[in-house]
């Protein structure tokens, strides 16, 4: 078996580097309040890099991660990919992938999977792998350029074949979701089931047809949010390289990048910390610098501008898609719009969560995933 047993060990030499880091961090001259109108919050970006290096304790965190089953090793390709596996052998229990995307990590996907793990809604539990994307994470770089979608979703069968599963069903956000889709149209033997919470990248306008009532509408909304939340994702598709001098020099940079879209992106209201744990959205931005991974997941953006030819399914892929609209998610689409490009089995609106629907509402999230997949049944 190319995976072996893992464990996270960075050592106290990486963390005292990222406190003697912080506290040579240069500051920016902010004479007046700005809030989040033109980016990171000046005062709560200030509040949690105090948190960050003198209470928060990555050496716990660590601990913490470490109760679960690690895996490590070159399924499907030269690098090394890393999983999380929460299986508990029984007969019949449905294997499930949960995909992460950025600026998230495998550890925002862990207490969903546990509730998945033991039967959220009194169910009978899952098999489940949670992954990090290649160059995410604890797994490896890609060593050369290409690393789109459609080659990020036959490294994950391949990592789903090497743990023994020959059919399971997939779960994804952001990137996990276009990954996921992917893996859909790929690998239609083995995907049973496709649970997504972001439809980004995933729906074609109607060809030569008007669109639904509706669909005009959040195409336009769409894009006036791509002209004033979209500038991360036009600088990481077409420079990632240039930012990620500052990004892996820098952690109060890296945070700053990071914290700015776990608030804009989440059903959070006025405040982070009513729906965020704290530590949790630390040890997501602490694994990116402690990994060096800002260029090799921003890049992801990058190849997926240049893979050629360009995806374009001619029809949607034979499992059935349930699709979870959590309010907060920036990109919640009409129903419309994934009817014509999936084959859509359950359609849900949770009343809470956003973006990061599996930290925020893990509940909500592994409650939604179970009623699907528990539907479908064994592999």
């Amino acid at each position: 078996m190319a995976l072996l047993p893992y464990r996270i060990g960075f050592g106290e030499q990486a963390i005292a580097d990222l406190h003697r880091r912080i506290d040579a961090t240069r500051w920016p001259a902010i004479p007046f309040a700005t809030g989040w109108s033109a980016g990171t919050d000046d005062g709560v970006l200030r509040d949690l890099v105090r948190y960050w290096r003198r209470g928060y304790d990555w050496f716990g965190a660590e601990r913490a991660l470490n109760r679960h089953v690690h895996l490590r090793g070159p399924a499907g390709g030269p690098e090394a990919l890393h999983c999380v596996v929460l299986a508990h052998g029984g007969a019949g229990r449905v294997p499930l992938l949960l995909l992460h995307g950025w600026p998230g990590s495998f550890a925002e996907l862990l207490p969903a999977a546990e509730l998945l793990a033991g039967g959220a809604g009194g169910g009978p539990g899952f098999d489940v792998v949670v992954p990090s994307l290649p160059g995410f994470g604890l797994s490896e770089a890609p060593r050369g350029p290409g690393m789109h979608p459609g080659r990020i979703a036959e490294r994950m069968h391949a990592l789903m074949a090497e743990l023994g599963y020959a059919r399971y069903g997939v779960q994804g956000g952001d990137w996990g979701a276009i990954v996921g889709a992917r893996l859909a149209h790929l690998r239609p033997e083995a995907v049973l089931g496709l649970h997504l919470n972001f439809p980004a990248g995933l729906v074609q306008p109607p060809p030569d047809e008007p669109l639904p009532p509706g669909e005009a509408e959040w195409r336009e909304r769409m894009a006036e949010w791509r002209e004033a939340e979209g500038a991360y994702g036009h600088i990481q598709g077409t420079k990632p390289q240039t930012l990620a001098y500052a990004l892996t020099d820098s952690p109060v940079g890296l945070l700053a990048w990071i914290l700015e879209k776990f608030r804009a992106w989440s059903d959070c209201g006025d405040d982070l910390w009513e729906t965020f744990d704290r530590d949790a959205v630390l040890t997501n931005a602490t694994l990116y610098w402690l990994g060096g991974t800002a260029l090799s997941s921003a890049r992801t953006y990058y190849e997926s501008r240049r893979e050629s030819p360009p995806f374009r399914p001619a029809a949607p892929p034979p499992a059935p898609m349930a699709f979870a609209r959590f309010p907060g998610e920036p990109w919640a689409a009409p129903r419309s719009a994934l009817e014509r490009s999936y084959r859509l089995a359950r359609w849900s609106e949770p009343p809470r969560g956003g973006h990061f629907a599996a930290l925020e509402q893990p509940q909500l999230f592994a409650e939604d995933v179970a009623a699907f997949f528990g539907g479908i049944g064994g592999a």
